[in-house]
C-alpha cells in the first residue's frame, strides 16, 4: 500500500512542479508581451467607444491604436495618466475610484461654463457627451437617474465598474487556459514527461520514489516559501505601489511635485521589471535542479519508441504500440500540468499527511 501511496505522490509532485513551471513562463508572457495593460485598453475601449469585442487572442497581439478616442481622452486624464509608467507604457490596472474621477471630470468639461457644482456640470453635459461618441452616456446617466450627489455617483460607477472588471477578468482567464495548454505540451515534449514510463520507474525504483517523497515533505513542511512560487507576486507588488503613488497624486496640485512622485514610481517599476525575469527563471532552475537530484530520468536519454511496454509484442507492433502509449503519456502529462500548481500542491499535502498517519518506511534517500 505504502508504495502505491508513494508513487502517487512522487506524481503529484511532479506534476507540481512542471505546473509552476508552465504557470511561471505564461507569467513572462504576458508580462513582457503587456497582455493584461492591452486587455485593459480593449475593454474600456468596447465600452466607451462602442468598438466590438474582436477575438481576445488577435487583439492581445496587436499594438494600441494612437488616435483621437473617449478611450484615448480617459488615459490622458490625471487620474490615470498618474498610473502610467511611461508615455506609451499603459497600465494594467486602473483603480474604480480613478477611473470614476476621470469619467466624471470628463463629462463635466463638456460643459462651455461651469457652474461650480460637479453633479449640475455632469448632468448638463451628458448629452453633449453622448453626442460626441460617449458610448458610456446611457450607462452614465441610469447612474445619473438613480443618484442624488456626486459622491454617491460615483459610489455607483465604481461599483459598476468593479462589476464590469470581474467579467474582464474572465475573459483574460479563457485566453491564458489556452495557451497555459500550450506551454503544457511544449514542456511535456521538451522534459519527455512521459506519465506512462515515468509512473513504471517510479513504481520499480524505491530511491527514486523515497527521495521524491522526501522533496514533497519539505514542501509540505514549507508552504509559505512554496507559495511564492506560483503567486502573482510580481503582479500585486505593482499595481499596489501604483495605487500607493495615485493616491498621493490626488493630494497633491503642484505640477512639480507630481513630476517628482511620477519619476520615483517610474524608478521603482523599472527596478521590479529589471528583477522579475531573473528571479523567476531562478525559480525554474531551482525547482529543476530539486528535480534532477531525485534521479528521476526526464529528457531525451531514451527513444520513446524502444521503452518495453510489451515484452511479447514483435519489433514493428512494439515500435507502434510504444508510440502510441509515449504519445498518451505525453498528453495525460500536459493535461496534469495544466490544472494548475494550487491544485496538485493542496493534493500533495494531503497524500503526505495520509502516508503519515501509517507507519513510515525506511526510505531510501
Amino acid at each position: 500500500m505504502n508504495t502505491f501511496l508513494e508513487t502517487g505522490i512522487s506524481l503529484v509532485l511532479l506534476f507540481f512542479v512542471f505546473s509552476v513551471i508552465t504557470y511561471v513562463i505564461q507569467e513572462l508572457i504576458a508580462v513582457n508581451l503587456k497582455f493584461r495593460s492591452k486587455l485593459l485598453w480593449r475593454s474600456l475601449e468596447h465600452i466607451l467607444d462602442g468598438t466590438p469585442k474582436v477575438a481576445l487572442r488577435t487583439s492581445l497581439l496587436q499594438a494600441l491604436p494612437e488616435t483621437e478616442s473617449q478611450t484615448k481622452a480617459l488615459y490622458d486624464h490625471a487620474q490615470i495618466a498618474c498610473l502610467q509608467r511611461k508615455k506609451y507604457s499603459k497600465p494594467s490596472y486602473i483603480p474604480a475610484a480613478n477611473f470614476a474621477l476621470a469619467i466624471m471630470d470628463i463629462v463635466a468639461s463638456t460643459v462651455p461654463q461651469k457652474s461650480g457644482n460637479l453633479y449640475n456640470d455632469i448632468k448638463n453635459g451628458l448629452q453633449t457627451y453622448i453626442d460626441n461618441g460617449g458610448k458610456f452616456g446611457p450607462v452614465l446617466r441610469t447612474l445619473l437617474e438613480t443618484s442624488s450627489t456626486t459622491q454617491e455617483l460615483q459610489t455607483k460607477i465604481e461599483a459598476w465598474y468593479n462589476r464590469y472588471m470581474q467579467r474582464v477578468t474572465g475573459w483574460y482567464e479563457a485566453h491564458t487556459v489556452a495557451s497555459v495548454r500550450i506551454i503544457a505540451l511544449v514542456l511535456a515534449l521538451v522534459f519527455n514527461v512521459n506519465v506512462i514510463s515515468l509512473s513504471k520507474t517510479i513504481y520499480k525504483d524505491a530511491g527514486i520514489r523515497g527521495r521524491m517523497v522526501s522533496m514533497a515533505e519539505n514542501m509540505v513542511n514549507n508552504a509559505d516559501s512554496v507559495l511564492p512560487y506560483y503567486s502573482t507576486v510580481f503582479e500585486k507588488k505593482v499595481e499596489i505601489r501604483k495605487q500607493y503613488f495615485a493616491e498621493k497624486m490626488n493630494n497633491v496640485s503642484d505640477d512639480a511635485d507630481r513630476k517628482s512622485l511620477q519619476l520615483s514610481l517610474d524608478t521603482e517599476l523599472d527596478s521590479l521589471a529589471n528583477n522579475y525575469d531573473s528571479v523567476q527563471r531562478k525559480k525554474i532552475s531551482y525547482l529543476l535542479a530539486q528535480l534532477d537530484s531525485t534521479g528521476l530520468p526526464l529528457g531525451w536519454s531514451q527513444n520513446p519508441l524502444q521503452c518495453g511496454y510489451w515484452k511479447k509484442a514483435g519489433p514493428a507492433k512494439s515500435a507502434g504500440s510504444n508510440f502510441l502509449l509515449a504519445l498518451l503519456g505525453w498528453l495525460i502529462a500536459a493535461g496534469c500540468f495544466s490544472m494548475g500548481a494550487p491544485f496538485w500542491f493542496d493534493l500533495m499535502g494531503k497524500l503526505v499527511n495520509v502516508r503519515r498517519s501509517g507507519i513510515k518506511p525506511n526510505n531510501i534517500k
